[in-house]
């Protein structure tokens, strides 16, 4: 197994495994160093051609995810003499290649990813946590487990509150009372001459058990892996008593996906948790076939992107007043063969004022060395950022502030970080700013809060 961190590069001899980590510190295999052989490249493409592997993705503009990853790199292994140089994009998660395990894990904290994935599933109260863990991580440190199990119970256990998805059915009964309407032809069959019983019908709403039957399938699954599952233990009590004896096959999940009862704005939130259990069922059958070796399962998950979302929804809550969304611009009037299209991450506009942010899912240490005398700070992040500022200040608006946000180390210092002014202009501000990681969850928030206040004072209002 190859276990490396995402977007991190380094040096690695099978000797110094702590970044690209040998499952149970063994050398690789001869099968394994033949697989990859001088090189291996494994592009987000080329992973999404077997039909097994998904990405999970929280942005919902198609073209903006195109953009983004467009050929985006998951993982390059390089072989010169004994040392293997590991080079990893912004995804994590585990998955198979020609026989190969990789399994790719955050370089940050299990607190900071958990805290971004509750902004993900619009859980923003301080106190709200899943406490979920795998127990034995040495014996299973699958990362994609641990997000997707993650995200399912969350999402179960906030839409349950509002109860499961119900339907009217045509209910039979054969009883002393009389409960809806007489079933005439019924009636006749079998209550004539009259012995006591009535044959009727009635309309009733009741739970979908094809919709019951997955999410239990999918509750028992995350339970074998030792995930906890105590916040939603009522929720699995209640799916035991009414689910059905019926095997749950792909068919049942369709049916479960397709019902119209998810139309209802209501319930809509289950389409989401019914997905998730889809692909916790399908990862678990595959994984208990005998020739799982040669079908594969493969689950991703793109942190940069969910960095963005955690940013833009935790600006979102701090600024009501102001709309914040990643808006869709195009620079020419007209159809040229060079027109392009530019999306900021973060466009924050209330009237006429506009402040404007891209997220960099890049550990941010302040240093400024480097040949281009930028350090941390990408030259292309940096330029385009700057473009994006200019077209707005260009369409007459109120330009506050602009910048990039990271995940940051070290404690932030505003004397370096925050220009006084923006292109000589000393009316816009210009700053490196984001959310310093903590593995701390009640010192991570503090530091929300702290990014906040020191937004509020660039943007002076």
């Amino acid at each position: 197994m190859i276990e490396t961190v995402d977007n991190y590069l380094s040096g690695l001899s099978e000797n110094n495994n702590y970044y690209l980590r040998l499952h149970k510190n063994k050398s690789l295999s001869k099968t394994e160093k033949n697989i990859i052989g001088h090189e291996l490249l494994i592009t987000l493409n080329k992973y999404q051609e077997e039909k097994n592997n998904k990405v999970l993705s929280f942005i919902k503009n198609e073209e903006k995810v195109a953009k983004k990853n467009e050929d985006a790199l998951i993982i390059s292994l390089i072989k010169e003499n004994d040392t293997y140089t590991a080079k990893t994009g912004n995804f994590v998660g585990k998955f198979f290649w020609d026989g190969l395990e990789i399994n790719i894990g955050s370089r940050f904290s299990d607190n900071f990813l958990k805290r971004m994935l509750n902004f993900a599933n619009n859980v923003f109260l301080d106190d709200v946590d899943v406490s979920g863990h795998i127990v034995n991580k040495e014996k299973d440190s699958d990362i994609s487990k641990f997000v997707l199990y993650y995200l399912f119970v969350q999402s179960l256990e906030k839409a349950f509150l509002l109860g499961l998805p119900k339907t009217y059915q045509t209910i039979n009964h054969h009883e002393t009372k009389l409960k809806g309407k007489v079933n005439i032809n019924a009636f006749i069959r079998n209550d004539i001459p009259f012995k006591g019983k009535i044959s009727s019908t009635s309309r009733e709403q009741k739970e979908i058990t094809e919709i019951i039957d997955v999410l239990y399938k999918a509750v028992k699954i995350i339970e074998l892996s030792k995930f906890s599952t105590k916040n939603i233990t009522h929720i699995k009590t209640h799916l035991k008593a009414t689910k059905s004896q019926f095997f749950v096959s792909d068919e049942t999940i369709k049916k479960a996906l397709n019902s119209k009862t998810l139309q209802n704005p209501i319930f809509s939130p289950y389409k989401q948790v019914i997905e998730y259990a889809k692909i916790i069922i399908k990862n678990h059958s595959i994984e208990e076939k005998k020739n799982g070796n040669k079908e594969c399962y493969g689950f991703i998950i793109n942190v940069a992107e969910l960095f963005e979302i955690y940013v833009t929804k935790l600006l979102q809550k701090s600024f009501p007043e102001w709309t914040v969304s990643s808006p869709k611009i195009t620079l020419y009037d007209k159809p040229l063969f060079f027109s392009r299209k530019i999306i900021p991450d973060i466009v924050m506009q209330k009237h006429n004022d506009v402040v404007v942010f891209d997220t960099k899912y890049k550990r941010m240490n302040y240093d400024g060395n480097s040949s281009n005398g930028m350090g941390d700070l990408d030259r292309n992040d940096f330029f385009q950022i700057n473009t994006y500022m200019t077209y707005y200040q260009q369409q007459g608006m109120k330009l506050l502030c602009g910048g990039l946000l990271y995940p940051l180390s070290g404690e932030h210092d505003i004397n370096i970080c925050h220009a006084e002014n923006w292109l000589g202009n000393s009316s816009v501000k210009f700053l490196i700013d984001g959310i310093k990681v903590d593995d701390n969850a009640e010192l991570l928030i503090k530091e929300e809060d702290n990014f906040i206040k020191r937004l509020i004072k660039v943007m002076n209002i």
